[in-house]
C-alpha cells in the first residue's frame, strides 16, 4: 500500500498565499527576449561575485590559479564519447550561455556555492555566513538520517551510493562524510565539471598522504546511468531537480527506482517552494526576476508534485523534513 508519511514536517506556505501566475507568466515571456535574458544573467552573476568578495573570498585569485591547468586534457580523460546531451541541458542557465558545458561554470562552482548559500540559514535572507554552504549540506545529512530512521532503514547497511548530478563532487563529499563506510559513484552530464572534480579529488588525496578516496566520478546521464538493476543502496540528488523540466525529473526517479535494491532509498534535497522565504520571492517581481534569470526550469519545478512523482515511479513510502528555512529533504523507500 502506498502512503505518504511525515507530511507535518513540511514548511507550510503563509495562509492564503499563492503563486502569482500573472507575474510568473510575464517574467517567462520577458526571458524569451535574448537581450533581457543576457542583461539579467549578467547582473545575477555580478551579484554572486560581489557577495563572494564581501565574504572575504578571493574570487579572481581562485580563478587565476585554476585556469593555469590543462583542462582540455583533463576533460578528455573523463569524457564518455557515447554520452548524448538532452536538449534541456544545452541551453543557458546559471548565468552561463552554455550552461554547465563550459569551463567558467565548472571553475566557479565552489565559490558560487559559498556565495549563493551564505544566506540560506537566515529566514530573512540578510545575514551572511561564510559556512552557509557547508551548513546546508550537513543539514541534508542530518535530515536524511532522521528520514531513514522513520522509514526503518539502517544507515549501517548503506554501502553503495550513487550521487546523481554530482557536478564537481561537493554533494558527493558530504555523502562520504555522512556514510564513511560507503563507496560513492558521482554521475554528471558535464565533462567540464567532472574534470574539475577529478582535479580537486587528486589534490585532496595528495593532501591526505595518498590515501584513496571512495569516490568515483562518471560522465553520464542521470536518466540512463547504465548501472545494474538493484545494485545500489541509496541514490541522492542534491539541488538538481530545480534545474530540470518535470519530464526529466520523473525519468530520473524511474531510473533511481530501477538501480535501487529493495529496501533502498531515493533521497532528494531541494528548494522548498512552499517555504515562507520562497513565497516572498515568488510574490516580488524584482526578486523573482533575479532568481529566474539563472533558472530556466524554475516554473516547472515549483509546480512539481515531488512525493506524487516518487510514488508514480514505484516508491512505496515518502517522508519529508525541512532542511533549512528554504530547503527540504525528501526520502522515498523502494519496497
Amino acid at each position: 500500500m502506498v502512503r505518504v508519511v511525515c507530511q507535518a514536517q513540511q514548511t507550510a506556505s503563509a495562509p492564503g498565499k499563492q503563486f502569482n501566475p500573472l507575474l510568473m507568466g510575464a517574467v517567462e515571456a520577458l526571458f524569451k527576449f535574448p537581450p533581457f535574458f543576457n542583461a539579467a544573467a549578467k547582473n545575477a552573476r555580478g551579484m554572486i561575485i560581489k557577495r563572494a568578495e564581501s565574504l572575504g573570498l578571493d574570487w579572481e585569485g581562485a580563478m587565476r590559479d585554476l585556469k593555469a591547468q590543462d583542462w582540455e586534457a583533463r576533460m578528455k580523460a573523463v569524457s564518455n564519447p557515447a554520452v548524448q546531451y538532452p536538449s534541456y541541458y544545452t541551453q543557458p542557465f546559471h548565468a552561463y550561455p552554455s550552461g554547465n558545458l563550459c569551463w567558467e561554470a565548472a571553475l566557479e562552482v565552489t565559490m558560487a556555492a559559498k556565495s549563493v548559500h551564505a544566506i540560506v540559514m537566515d529566514p530573512a535572507g540578510k545575514q551572511m555566513d561564510p559556512e552557509g554552504d557547508a551548513r546546508l549540506r550537513s543539514s541534508y545529512s542530518a535530515r536524511l538520517g532522521e528520514c531513514l530512521a522513520e522509514l526503518g532503514v539502517d544507515p549501517s547497511g548503506v554501502s553503495r551510493i550513487v550521487d546523481l548530478g554530482c557536478a564537481t563532487g561537493l554533494s558527493s563529499l558530504e555523502l562520504l562524510r555522512a556514510f564513511p563506510s560507503a563507496a560513492v559513484t558521482g554521475v554528471d552530464l558535464s565533462p567540464h565539471f567532472l574534470a574539475v572534480g577529478k582535479y580537486e579529488q587528486e589534490r585532496r588525496v595528495a593532501a591526505n598522504g595518498g590515501a584513496p578516496e571512495a569516490l568515483t566520478l562518471v560522465h553520464g546521464a542521470a536518466e540512463a546511468t547504465g548501472l545494474p538493476a538493484g545494485s545500489v543502496d541509496l541514490v541522492s540528488m542534491c539541488l538538481v531537480c530545480h534545474e530540470l523540466p518535470q519530464a526529466a525529473t520523473k525519468d530520473i526517479m524511474r531510473e533511481a527506482f530501477r538501480i535501487l535494491r529493495p529496501g533502498g532509498v531515493l533521497c532528494i534535497m531541494e528548494m522548498n517552494p512552499q517555504s515562507a522565504v520562497f513565497q516572498r520571492i515568488f510574490g516580488n517581481p524584482f526578486a523573482y526576476t533575479a532568481f529566474k534569470s539563472t533558472e530556466p526550469w524554475l516554473q516547472e519545478y515549483i509546480t512539481l508534485d515531488m512525493p506524487g512523482s516518487m510514488r508514480e515511479a514505484g516508491f512505496a513510502r515518502v517522508t519529508q523534513r525541512e532542511s533549512t528555512p528554504r530547503h527540504k529533504t525528501v526520502v522515498a523507500l523502494k519496497q
